[in-house]
């Protein structure tokens, strides 16, 4: 009886625990409720949908357990009733789009990093540039337009007040501000399709007719009997393809204006797959530095906005919000050296070489499933993995696809097809 006792004690006190933890969750809480924009599964429609804000404070601000929303230098959240209503529906977009990319993070990737760290400080419509030493540099030095930044962590240089000002990792969306194309391309730029596809294909061809010329001359020489004319014609017919295709190059940078709208402006903090992006760069921030635009870096954040929004076109344009030029997950593009410089950050070759190893990936792990074997890795997995071995100064053709190999060795179940699979994937994108 005694026993019986104890043990219906001890249900009440468990019964009675639950429901206090629960009260006090009730009470930690305050969710809400705020129109943010969907994207469309293809093109650049869009919608506002009523969604639910998760795990905000009771502070009626935009502050909860994993974000706080920020108006530009300030260091309180932005109230849920401020006056300005195109910022609360920019901080309410943010912060729902936030909370998507990090629940991928944690339930796909499985990623202990994200899911213990801090909360992170989020701030809109910030013109100030990053200073690694006093956190903002003056206003007045440099302002920042259309652009969204992860910042690492840091600390000001001199204490201030007596105390020593440090910040963690924050993502910075700054405003947007509509700009006259044609004063933002210089004339020679160069920053179009049909310059960037001579770009990768000058080479080859120039290769290719400077070896017709001297096999052909050497091939006329062993002949018994020479014909000058003949000669003449295989000189002209070859270096007028090359006086062609360095007129093509030469011109097409003077062709930008073609491929652009009148105005460019983007409202960064709007697009859903750019907040993805950064939240990206911070679920891999312990390896990956934040302040370094290169094109590994930046395709490997594309890869995983690509993931979670789960779109072929990437940062297509929103009517209203942005002219931005999309990045393709099924891009064509070949690899060439010209790609792996900081200036061609913003190309989609990595992007879509990761996202190509994807899709062959899930046709291995389809054909293993009839055989009834267990999938060849989790891709997702494969390529989070890899960004263990890859650093600011990486590279495409000699580090990335070292370290996906490397990742396989680590994660793959099967490591002859795994390493097989990966390898026809870059001689696919042009990487023998």
């Amino acid at each position: 009886m005694t026993t019986q006792v104890l043990s219906l004690n001890k249900i009440v006190l468990a019964v009675a625990l639950a429901t206090s933890m629960n009260a006090m969750a009730a009470e930690k809480y305050c969710e809400k409720s705020f129109d943010v924009l969907i994207r469309d599964e293809k093109g650049d429609g869009y919608s506002f949908q009523n969604k639910k804000l998760e795990k905000l404070f009771c502070k009626d601000s935009f502050e909860g357990e994993n974000f706080k929303i920020i108006y530009g230098t300030e260091e309180q959240a932005i109230k849920l009733n401020n006056e300005n209503a195109d910022l609360v529906k920019k901080a309410a977009n943010v912060y729902y789009h936030l909370t998507v990319a990090r629940q991928f993070w944690i339930d796909s990737v499985k990623s202990d990093y994200v899911a213990k760290l801090p909360q992170i400080t989020v701030r809109l419509d910030i013109t100030n540039a990053f200073s690694n030493v006093r956190h903002f540099k003056n206003a007045e030095l440099e302002k920042n337009y259309n652009n969204a930044w992860s910042i690492p962590e840091g600390k000001m240089a001199r204490p201030t007040n007596g105390e020593q000002k440090t910040w963690f990792k924050e993502i910075w969306f700054s405003p947007s501000k509509k700009l006259l194309t044609s004063e933002l391309a210089p004339p020679s730029e160069g920053n179009n399709p049909i310059h960037e596809s001579l770009l990768l294909i000058k080479d080859p061809l120039v290769e290719m007719n400077k070896s017709a010329i001297i096999y052909g001359t050497l091939g006329m020489l062993a002949a018994s009997t020479i014909n000058q004319s003949a000669l003449t014609d295989l000189a002209i017919k070859n270096l007028g393809s090359l006086a062609v295709i360095y007129g093509l190059v030469e011109v097409t940078k003077y062709m930008d204006h073609w491929f652009m709208n009148k105005y460019y402006y983007i409202d960064t903090a709007m697009i859903p797959e750019i907040v993805y992006h950064e939240y990206a760069h911070i679920a891999m921030s312990d390896t990956l530095k934040t302040v370094h635009s290169v094109p590994v870096i930046e395709g490997m954040a594309d890869y995983f906005a690509a993931r979670v929004a789960m779109r072929r076109q990437m940062y297509e344009k929103v009517e209203d919000y942005s002219t931005n030029k999309s990045k393709d997950t099924d891009s064509k593009m070949m690899y060439h050296p010209y790609l792996e410089g900081a200036w061609n950050a913003t190309s989609d070759f990595t992007l879509s070489l990761l996202w190509l190893g994807k899709t062959d990936f899930e046709k291995q792990n389809s054909l293993r499933a009839k055989k009834g074997q267990g999938p060849l890795a989790n891709y997702d997995d494969l390529v989070f993995q890899a960004h263990y071995h890859l650093n600011e100064n990486s590279e495409i053709a000699t580090d990335m696809t070292r370290a996906l190999i490397d990742a396989c060795r680590e994660k793959c179940s099967s490591l002859r097809p795994g390493i097989n699979t990966l390898n026809q994937v870059f001689e696919k994108k042009g990487m023998n």
